[in-house]
């Protein structure tokens, strides 16, 4: 990200009227932030910065020590604005740092400050667009079809059942129920008394 770009971008989501305020803001917010950090790595960021911002950082004291609240509070007293307002200014001016500065001063930046600082300065996530996949653009229903389908949902033709399901059969349990079985099952495999039994000869019938 270059130097007009950080400040279009802070403009604009911070709802500035122009470049010039949005260069005040951000060089307001970078003084408070060195005077938190030690002198080696103010240099650094400095390093990173265009000469207008650098500028900023030349004449602060550093090596103080005070948490978010108090940074926020020094950032609202110098932009002259709502703490509120100071607040989302300062997150925007160092969230578009984040992505501005070089990966090593970037990584020098964080490890010198507390979790809640080092915390801004997080780069903004990329948004992957969300990419509806049919197979034709004429079809985009679930009615209408899937992708890989050439037939709308409402011409499918699923199996009733599976294989072997009575729910093939006309008349499932047929052999069992009353109204048309042959017989029970003994009486098939002729194992009633009136046939005989299991290891005999002769059926009942026949015995005196």
């Amino acid at each position: 990200m270059t130097y007009d770009e950080l400040l279009s971008h802070v403009a604009e989501h911070a709802g500035l009227p122009g470049r010039a305020e949005a260069e005040r803001i951000v060089g307001a917010v970078l003084p408070v932030l060195g005077e938190r950090l030690s002198w080696p790595v103010v240099q650094a960021l400095a390093e990173d910065l265009p000469a207008s911002l650098a500028a900023s950082l030349r004449d602060v004291v550093p090596h103080q020590d005070f948490n978010l609240a108090e940074l926020h509070a020094r950032v609202a007293e110098r932009t002259r604005v709502p703490l509120g307002q100071a607040v989302e200014h300062t997150g925007l001016v160092c969230q578009f740092l984040a992505e501005a500065l070089s990966p090593g001063t970037l990584h020098r930046l964080r490890e010198a400050l507390p979790e809640p600082m080092s915390a801004l300065f997080t780069s903004r996530e990329p948004v992957e667009e969300f990419e509806f996949v049919h197979l034709e653009p004429g079809r985009g229903t679930l009615a209408e079809g899937r992708p890989g389908s050439h037939h709308p949902l409402s011409e499918a033709r699923p199996e009733r059942a599976h294989a072997h399901s009575v729910a093939r059969e006309d008349n499932p349990h047929g052999d069992t129920k009353l109204s048309s079985a042959r017989g029970l099952t003994q009486e098939r495999e002729q194992e009633t008394l009136a046939a005989g039994h299991p290891g005999s000869d002769r059926p009942l019938s026949e015995w005196e």
